[in-house]
């Protein structure tokens, strides 16, 4: 701009000085061609009067000095003197306009411009007394020969003028620009400039607030995206089409063990080299939507993979990791179980299936059918508690069918339990005592007493001959716990965490042996949870087991 300004400038002053001198040049023209025709005038008004007290006009010329051209032409058109040229050799002249008027009206005046030599000849002529007309002329240089000559002198003032602009055009420029290189745009109003600004000024006060507005809503957009996103369970990436890192939330930087910011710009590849994860992604930016299941740190993540599209191209892709452990872990467990109900639904079957053949096909002894046939019943009580358990387990997960919550005692509720085992810990000769003091609880009470009897069943049963086993109910800081305590075979520490899961035996061959369905603890377990109790376990083999069921008051 300031250069524009300084070409401006300097462009304007040499124009304004060549276009002055044209207009002084012919404004002192005019003036000097109005002079030089009142010059002709007054001469030839002078030698006119002078004639008319000539008889003789031609005789009058002789030795006549004069700067203008003097000619004296007849009436017809004849030289009869001329200063400048012989007479005899001038041709006629009843056709110049000056003589033609001077014939007719006692004067006239004409000029006449020369192409060739850019000059403008006057003339002036008047009628004498004796008849003939007297003309007066002068040749002068027109306005265009005129400037010819000046020319030289003109490029040089221009030449001056041009070299003296150039420090006035810059420090104009400068002058000008000043104001407009200190402007304050984040204030544009507030600036005191040149009129001239005051709409480019407003509507930059109205562009800031606008850019202003959107920026703030922008940024609002991004913060509440990025405290979604932060915030998410769900791990969240997204990368562009090379598989560079654009955005990792916590939860997908916790899930692979990197830091959420670390590997922003950086290939996936430093995030993890998962096999199944880079093929989800090489999969999204190739336009396909993928998934794959992947494990870490003991967790399992389904990985949802989707590209991201813009002009009908892959721009980039989006991967979502969603945590199934407790699915992954369901499923499994669904597979099992339903692998171990088969097995213990197929191995009572199978007895019965095999002993009613042999009573089928007669090949049983007739004293050996009775002994069949309770074995027949035995497998067949087995199978109805192994059904009967496993329905109740389906109960208890989905909660239906417990009734109302009630006052239950617990040291009554013990007793019973124990009360029905009395006579198999009598056929082991073990000591079977229940003690304590009187606990009310809000609970379930058939579900309690399922859960009590499984406890002490489970003591009896892993009790050898000749042992012991102790029920006390006791309260304190708030808490009723319930505890059974055995002297039995115990268990390893290995097995703790296992034996509340479905069919679990420590000792399968011994477990079977003892008659039980092995949900007796899962029963327990799904119980606790439901009363909010926490379960206890101390055992070691050789020294017995203690469990406790502790109830919140």
């Amino acid at each position: 701009m300031t250069r524009k300004i300084f070409r401006s400038v300097s462009l304007t002053s040499v124009l304004a000085v060549a276009l002055a001198t044209v207009l002084i040049a012919w404004y002192v023209y005019g003036i000097y061609e109005s002079q030089l025709t009142s010059e002709l005038r007054a001469e030839a008004g002078y030698i006119a009067h002078a004639l008319s007290r000539e008889t003789d006009e031609t005789a009058f010329f002789d030795g006549f000095p004069s700067e203008n051209r003097v000619s004296l032409i007849s009436p017809d058109g004849l030289v009869l003197y001329d200063s400048g040229a012989d007479a005899s050799g001038l041709g006629d002249h009843s056709d110049r306009p000056e003589v033609l008027s001077a014939l007719s009206t006692g004067r006239g005046e004409s000029r006449r411009y020369s192409d060739t030599l850019s000059e403008t000849t006057f003339y002036y002529a008047v009628r004498t007394n004796g008849g003939n007309v007297l003309r007066v002329s002068n040749t002068r240089s027109s306005v265009f020969g005129m400037l010819l000559r000046m020319l030289p002198m003109l490029c040089g003032i221009l030449f001056i003028v041009a070299l003296a602009s150039i420090p006035v055009a810059r420090f104009a420029a400068k002058r000008i620009v000043r104001p407009i290189n200190g402007l304050n745009l984040d204030a544009p109003l507030e600036n005191d400039i040149y009129d001239e600004l005051s709409p480019l000024l407003v509507r930059m006060e109205h562009q800031r607030r606008e850019i202003d507005r959107q920026m703030y809503a922008l940024r609002e957009a991004r913060e509440e995206l990025a405290a979604i996103t932060e915030n998410m369970r769900e791990g969240l990436m997204v990368l562009d089409n090379r598989g560079v890192l654009l955005s990792i939330n916590a939860s997908a930087a916790a899930v692979f063990g990197v830091h959420s910011s670390k590997h922003i710009g950086e290939s996936i590849l430093t995030v993890s080299r998962d096999p199944e994860l880079h093929e989800c992604v090489r999969s999204a930016l190739e336009g396909n939507d993928a998934d794959a299941i992947i494990e870490k740190n003991a967790r399992y993540y389904q990985l949802l993979a989707s590209p991201v599209t813009g002009s009908g191209a892959v721009s980039g892709a989006v991967l979502l990791a969603l945590d199934i452990t407790e699915k992954h872990c369901a499923e499994l467990g669904r597979r099992e179980f339903t692998a171990n109900v088969s097995h213990e639904l197929k191995t009572p079957l199978t007895s019965i299936s095999g002993y009613s053949e042999i009573i089928r096909d007669g090949v049983a002894r007739p004293e050996d059918v009775k002994a069949f046939a309770a074995r027949i019943n035995s497998e067949a009580n087995r199978l109805m508690a192994l059904i009967s358990d496993i329905l109740e387990l389906s109960r208890l997960d989905e909660r239906k069918g417990l009734g109302n919550k009630e006052p239950v005692e617990l040291l009554s509720l013990a007793r019973e339990a124990a009360s029905q085992l009395e006579s198999q810990a009598a056929a082991k000769n073990i000591s079977l005592n229940v003690s304590g003091e009187p606990a009310q609880i809000e609970g379930y009470p058939t579900l309690l007493s399922e859960m009590l009897f499984n406890i002490i069943d489970n003591a009896v049963k892993y009790t050898p001959e000749h042992g012991k086993v102790d029920v006390s109910v006791t309260s304190h800081d708030g808490r009723t716990e319930v505890c059974v305590a055995d002297n039995g075979i115990g268990i390893p520490p290995e097995h703790h965490e296992r034996i509340f899961e479905r069919f679990y035996r420590v000792d399968k061959s011994h477990s079977r042996a003892t008659g039980g369905t092995g949900l007796g603890l899962s029963i327990v377990k799904h119980g606790a949870a439901i009363h909010g109790a926490e379960i206890k376990l101390d055992s070691a083999p050789g020294r017995g087991t203690r469990m406790s069921l502790v109830f919140k008051a």
